[in-house]
């Protein structure tokens, strides 16, 4: 579904690269919910919903100013948990 990082964090384009390798996959969650009866934009807005329940999850989860992992900035939207 969704394949291996092309770049590393550090780089500047890895963000966009991302975007496009997720876009796929929610295109079919999107196509899926509303062959079964469900609303484009009710689908979207609950797909929204969700990451952003996710978004709050995992930097609750990650609150640790020692956690390192794969570069926030780029995680949260290039502007670190400050920026949702």
């Amino acid at each position: 579904m969704v394949n291996t990082p092309k770049y590393p964090v550090s780089n500047e384009d890895r963000h966009l690269v991302c975007q496009e390798e997720v876009d796929g996959p929610l295109q079919t969650i999107l196509q899926e919910a509303t062959r079964h009866g469900w609303g484009t934009l009710e689908t979207i807005s609950a797909m929204e919903e969700v990451l952003r329940n996710l978004r709050i999850a995992y930097a609750h989860a990650h609150d640790d100013p020692k956690d390192s992992n794969e570069g926030h900035a780029f995680i949260h939207g290039r502007g670190g948990k400050e920026n949702p």
